[in-house]
């Protein structure tokens, strides 16, 4: 990270009176209770007290799921990577009393995928949910690393398509209809920015924290977590002792996503909200899309906009790959 020095390095100024999150001391009192505050939320101009700010989170995910509709009647499955925000998100939806079932996707990850493992698992066990565990490895064939070595593709890119497809293939496997990701206010709101500057059109369309089905084989893809920022997420997760796996994947260093974050992040400290105004804008503007009508592949009968989805496409180039390493045509 750069100095603080210039418009390159972070939000400047006093670090307590610019970022949101866990305070490590109280420094006020709660704006509902007037409690000692525990947390500090600038974009909100609020502080509030640990049981305030619990009630803020449901709220904020309680006023999520306006937009995003998660069925009562069936279960919902919950992309669970051991991280801060996938556990968040499965949290709150458990004690708002959806009937979840946890669906983890094993990269093969040295180290990485171990810890992401059994974060996930000990958070299970502790409430009694169901988790599955599967490997890549197991589905495709072969763990990321070894697709990361064989194809000259970005990896976050391979990593997203592989996750999207066998995500989805496990929330059927878990009989749920609905796929839920703890996709937060800066995952959304960088995305929407890279977007914006590279004229996706095309990706601008679908941003939207719901995203129906449109395939029968397809799982409807829900982000009730749209409205709250990582702090928020990092304090919640604090507060109800809950222990995620620590750092991020070391695959991801470099990704694009991570600039937009950055610039957010600087915006934000300078001119509290404005994630929120940007993200929120958005999605009031342009509401839920209107959803292509998706065929199947040709080989597998996956849902793809393609004659073959992205997961048979990738196993022809690891198969074409290994043949030229053989010295074969």
């Amino acid at each position: 990270m750069k100095s603080n020095q210039g418009a390159g390095g972070p939000p400047r100024g006093n670090p307590e009176r610019t970022f949101s999150g866990l305070m490590e001391r109280p420094v006020g009192k709660c704006t509902r209770c007037k409690a000692p505050a525990a947390v500090r939320l600038p974009s909100h101009n609020s502080m509030f007290c640990p049981d305030c700010f619990d009630q803020f989170f449901l709220t904020a995910v309680i006023r999520a799921l306006k937009i995003v509709p998660l069925p009562r009647e069936a279960p919902v499955a919950v992309a669970v990577s051991g991280g801060k925000d996938s556990l968040a998100v499965w949290d709150v939806l458990h004690r708002l009393g959806f009937e979840t079932r946890g669906v983890h996707l094993d990269l093969g990850i040295p180290q990485f995928s171990e810890a992401s493992i059994d974060a996930a698992r000990e958070f299970a066990e502790k409430r009694g949910l169901p988790l599955a565990v599967h490997s890549l490895e197991e589905l495709f064939g072969h763990p990321l690393p070894r697709i990361r070595s064989q194809v000259r593709m970005d990896i976050c890119s391979v990593c997203g398509t592989v996750k999207r497809s066998y995500l989805n293939l496990l929330a059927r496997q878990a009989g749920a209809g609905v796929l839920v990701t703890g996709h937060n206010l800066d995952d959304e709101a960088a995305r929407l920015m890279g977007n914006l500057i590279h004229r996706r059109k095309r990706y601008l369309e679908k941003l939207y924290p719901f995203l129906a089905a449109a395939h029968p084989a397809q799982a409807a893809r829900a982000k009730p977590l749209y409205r709250v920022d990582e702090a928020e997420i990092r304090a919640y997760t604090s507060l109800n002792h809950i222990r995620p796996a620590q750092g991020g994947c070391p695959f991801s260093r470099g990704a694009t996503s991570t600039y937009y974050k950055t610039a957010l992040l600087w915006m934000e400290g300078e001119m509290p909200g404005t994630k929120r105004d940007l993200l929120w804008g958005h999605i009031r503007e342009n509401g839920p899309p209107q959803g292509d009508a998706f065929g199947s592949c040709e080989r597998c009968g996956e849902p793809t906009g393609a004659p073959l989805c992205g997961v048979c496409r990738l196993k022809d180039r690891m198969e074409n790959q290994d043949l030229k390493s053989a010295g074969r045509p």
